[in-house]
């Protein structure tokens, strides 16, 4: 079974995918999905694209309102940082590690 990821680990591997792919495309506003969001995988952070099927189902920053350039940059920086994205990978895998 699984083991859930450190915190740190988590936003380290998540750090990496910012740089690769741009903080921007795993931002959305409520109701919509974003180019890319994240998914945990045999211990590793993974960017799912929209073309994948699992893509709808994974952790992403919803925006309540629109922003864009450094301002969305730095708002889905300030996700990671929060603890808000760990949250949420978390929760959505509650029963993945605990069950």
């Amino acid at each position: 079974m699984a083991q859930e990821l450190s915190r740190s680990e988590f936003d380290r591997q998540v750090e990496a995918l910012f740089e690769q792919h741009g903080a921007a495309a795993f931002a959305a506003l409520e109701g919509k999905y974003p180019e890319r969001t994240l998914f945990v995988q045999d211990d590793r952070v993974v960017a799912e694209s929209s073309d994948s099927p699992r893509h709808r189902y994974g952790t992403f920053c919803e925006l309540e309102e629109p922003l864009a350039g450094s301002a969305l940059d730095a708002h889905v920086r300030q996700w990671l940082a929060s603890g808000d994205a760990y949250e949420l990978y978390i929760g959505m895998n509650v029963c993945r590690y605990n069950c």
